[in-house]
């Protein structure tokens, strides 16, 4: 699924570790335990994260991993061999050791959220809890309504913009910024407030999606994707936040709710899929929450 990237803000740049022979990076801000935050797209840069960070509470080191493919972490080229779900899963595990942590802390936005519950499903006893946010599903079903449902809160100016983006992208010789057009132009129909929609395309960067690596890793979730089984074992805390008004619709969230025993869904009203934007008092009062109930089981 294609989700936007937000301007970068500043954060140190201090680690990368080997997985699949390729060299992976991630950067970190504040100190304590670690939560890793992870990107949607899948091939979108981590950056526009780091404002997710801000709403986690103080005492943990907020560890942003440019994932697989974006950032500093791509492979010469990409190919379907090097694009996999069982690498990137691969990498989260790398990562763990890495950061030398018994469970990771996860907060997936997207296909981060998809990628969550892949690594979830795959190593259960080695999570301390998840944060699924706006979350893709435990299947590819929401798939078939996905894009409709952004379609129909389009305006004709976003559609020709993104027509003229797609012509565009067929003789461009920077495929990855002629996929960025494309996303600029139907960005709106990912909110509820289209005001705010336009305000954050207004700050979308340039390279901050990569469309092979998109591609490649779709085709390769459509073979097997299916966490549900795995996600059975799961028994650590649990958070699904959701806005109402996300495209990718609300009985993805009921989906996921149904797969992880005991997790815990939060719905938001008047709000799409980037409820840290259009719902931020809301978006922190549930976290707040799940932090608290979630503190006794360590």
């Amino acid at each position: 699924m294609a989700v936007a990237a937000a301007a970068p803000a500043q954060t140190a740049i201090d680690g990368s570790f080997q997985s699949g022979g390729l060299q992976l990076y991630y950067r970190t801000a504040g100190s304590g335990p670690p939560i890793v935050l992870l990107s949607g797209g899948p091939g979108f840069n981590v950056d526009y994260m780091i404002p997710v960070g801000e709403f986690l509470p103080s005492g943990y080191t907020r560890v942003f991993l440019e994932q697989r493919g974006t950032g500093r972490s791509q492979p010469a080229r990409p190919t379907p061999e090097t694009m996999t779900l069982k690498l990137v899963v691969e990498d989260l595990e790398a990562l763990r050791v890495q950061l030398r942590q018994d469970r990771l802390f996860l907060v997936g936005h997207s296909w981060g959220g998809m990628l969550a519950m892949a690594y979830a499903a795959a190593h259960p006893d080695r999570v301390d809890r998840l944060i699924l946010i706006s979350s893709g599903g435990p299947t590819l079903e929401f798939a078939d309504w996905f894009s409709d449902n952004i379609r129909s809160r389009l305006r004709p100016e976003d559609v020709e913009a993104e027509r003229r983006a797609r012509d565009a992208e067929k003789s461009s010789t920077d495929p990855d910024n002629a996929m960025l057009e494309s996303v600029r132009a139907i960005t709106p129909g990912y909110f509820f407030d289209r005001a705010k929609a336009l305000a954050f395309v207004a700050e979308l960067p340039d390279g901050a999606v990569h469309r092979d690596v998109n591609g490649m890793l779709f085709a390769d979730l459509a073979k097997a994707y299916d966490p549900r089984p795995g996600l059975k074992k799961l028994t650590r805390p649990v958070l699904i936040v959701h806005g109402h008004q996300d495209p990718i619709g609300d009985k993805t969230a009921e989906d996921i709710h149904s797969a992880i025993p005991g997790s815990t869904l939060v719905y938001l009203k008047q709000c799409g899929h980037f409820p840290w934007l259009e719902q931020p008092e809301a978006f922190r009062k549930g976290l707040a929450a799940f932090f608290e109930g979630a503190a006794g089981r360590r």
